[in-house]
């Protein structure tokens, strides 16, 4: 009985502590200000994909090849963004003619009832 009792007063007294991690700050999410003021636009396989292709050659050819690959990389990312502009402006026009479709169906509808009177 002693067990039980003692057990019941341990659950208590750790229960009645929970409501102190509740009134912690919370943090907020993501990366620090200076994660971001020190982050590359260059993910990391890139520029190691780059140092393989850049060991061993002169300072005029790295830079060309570097200058290559990074506007190749651009003109790929501008590529996608463009893609996903279009898709995103051809899902907002077939929107657009389901809502005026529906509002024309509802004005005949409305039309219907109000000569059939």
């Amino acid at each position: 009985m002693k067990k039980l009792i003692w057990g019941v007063g341990v659950v208590c007294f750790l229960v009645t502590g929970v409501p102190a991690f509740a009134q912690d700050v919370p943090k907020p999410k993501g990366a620090s200000a200076q994660a971001y003021e020190h982050a590359s636009d260059e993910a990391v396989f890139n520029r190691v994909s780059d140092w393989f292709a850049t060991v061993g050659k002169s300072d005029q050819e790295k830079q060309t090849i570097l200058a290559e690959r990074k506007a190749k990389r651009a003109a790929a990312k501008a590529e996608k963004e463009a893609e996903k502009a279009k898709k995103q402006a051809e899902e907002e026009s077939a929107a657009k003619k389901k809502e005026i479709e529906r509002n024309v169906k509802e004005q005949k509808e409305k039309a219907k009832k109000m000569f059939d009177r």
